[in-house]
């Protein structure tokens, strides 16, 4: 909640709150145009006739960013059309501008336009067509024009990735509710803000994809050709920058109540390499209680209290799920059936755009966190998935994590070197991946062979992701509370 928005919005809680009138309201108040500007004197007649010359009438708001030009002056031209015209004595940029604009517009939709850009006639209707109570905002394409011509086609979202790049641009439509709930217009990096914002707005629900296209103007005094962001050297500084902003983190894991004495230690570590990751966005913490036992929750509500600063929210779901087996394949069976549709609890129940899975018997180190988080976040296409290494208590000569063979036989790595190296399986003792850029379901067997971990990454590889080993994230594995084995 923000103010007084709430998303998603619920349309009966207007029928019950407002008395009948016979005639809607008209359509004008129900989108808000606002035109955010500074020195576009030479575009800006254009842009504010484009956006009174839609197909559908809407409310237009210029807000206006201290321009030293003739600006204010081209602007008071339209006001007897209807528009608002928002001054400001000082320059604060184009965030504060819009957000400006946004604090005056009466519209239940928001359409953010710059000063030299240009709706064409029916882009507000496309956009609305789309529009429904559960969507916090419509988006399309773009197409360049002036100083170079070219079509940026957005793709369905479905299919479109916005971690790895973003393809929403200023002008979508937004439902008003979930861009106050998403936190309006901020500037974290002196660019990229529709980038920042879509990330944001699409927590809310999801974003529907309009055929309207944007005319967006290129010029040499235009902020994007300016800052160059459109190069790769430029992309892969912001790029990063902006998902380790924006990206919030869920740290979740099942505990067995296999070792309740090692639980204080286990979660002291977890702690402490998440407040070294010094996330903006906040951080929450699952844990799936498979104990079992009365004492052990208990014991664990005490404990995760200490870490109420450390963790925005801390969740202790029961789940106890227990099974008996007749020998040792049973057992294996069952063990990796539970495991899969535990994981597939866990991935419903965190919330976060990052997910960090830290089993209950595994100490991480204090510099996991950001190790991880950084390589997960690094690069133009960062990788899917990121790992630690820890060694396997069954078999102490290996490590949990290696290759799959051409005849699919696992192949697990005894040493683990020093490079961080691309891998084609791991374990989930300490995994850290992009939810919506890995497998949406933890399936329990791999060939027959009961290993959920090998067939979720055997399907993450076959789609061509990248899960990479950190050998600087060396985990110990607890085979008891007092024997950490490295």
């Amino acid at each position: 909640m923000v103010g007084n928005a709430i998303w998603p919005y619920d349309p009966q809680s207007d029928v019950q709150q407002k008395p009948y009138t016979e005639h809607p309201p008209a359509q004008s108040q129900q989108i808000s145009i606002i035109i955010a500007a500074r020195n576009n004197s030479a575009y800006l007649a254009e842009t504010i006739e484009s956006a009174f010359d839609q197909s559908i009438p809407c409310q237009v708001i210029y807000a206006d960013d201290c321009s030293f030009d003739d600006s204010i002056s081209i602007a008071r031209r339209y006001e007897k059309q209807g528009l608002i015209i928002i001054e400001s004595p000082f320059h604060s940029g184009v965030c504060e501008t819009r957000n400006r604009g946004a604090d005056k517009a009466t519209g239940d939709y928001l359409l953010f336009l710059d000063g030299d850009d240009i709706l064409p006639p029916n882009y507000i209707q496309q956009h609305l067509d789309k529009m429904s109570p559960s969507t916090p905002f419509v988006y399309g394409g773009a197409e360049a024009f002036g100083d170079y011509s070219t079509l940026w086609n957005a793709p369905e979202w479905s299919d479109g990735r916005l971690w790895l790049r973003n393809f929403v641009n200023t002008s979508a439509l937004w439902n008003r509710q979930a861009f106050e709930t998403a936190g309006r217009w901020r500037n974290k990096i002196n660019t990229m803000w529709d980038w920042d914002l879509a990330l944001r707005g699409s927590r809310l629900g999801t974003p529907a994809r309009s055929t309207a296209v944007l005319r967006y103007r290129q010029h040499s005094s235009s902020w994007s050709a300016n800052i160059q962001t459109k190069y790769q050297k430029r992309q892969e500084v912001l790029l990063p920058q902006m998902r380790q902003i924006c990206s919030r983190l869920s740290v979740g894991s099942i505990i067995s109540g296999r070792l309740p004495d090692f639980f204080p230690q286990w979660l002291s570590a977890v702690s402490q390499a998440v407040k070294l990751i010094s996330s903006e966005e906040p951080v929450e913490l699952v844990l799936l209680d498979n104990s079992n036992n009365v004492d052990t929750l208990n014991k664990m509500r005490a404990e995760t209290s200490r870490y109420i600063n450390t963790f925005e929210t801390i969740r202790i779901i029961s789940h106890p799920n227990s099974f008996s087996f007749k020998n040792e394949k049973e057992r294996r069976d069952k063990t990796a059936r539970f495991m899969a549709q535990a994981c597939n609890r866990l991935r419903v129940e965190m919330r976060g755009d990052i997910h960090w899975l830290i089993e209950d018997d595994i100490l991480v180190p204090l510099e996991s966190g950001i190790n991880l988080f950084t390589e997960l976040t690094a690069q133009r296409i960062p990788p899917n998935a990121v790992s630690g290494c820890y060694r396997n208590r069954h078999t102490e000569t290996q490590f949990v994590g290696g290759q799959f063979d051409d005849h699919h036989i696992v192949k697990a790595f005894s040493e683990i070197g020093s490079e961080t190296r691309a891998v084609d399986y791991c374990g989930t003792g300490c995994l850290m991946f992009w939810k919506d850029r890995t497998p949406r379901y933890w399936n329990s067997h791999y060939r027959n062979i009961p290993a959920h971990d090998w067939e979720w990454c055997s399907r993450l590889k076959s789609s061509d992701g990248t899960l990479l080993m950190l050998p600087t994230v060396h985990c110990g594995h607890a085979k008891s509370p007092t024997e950490i084995l490295y």
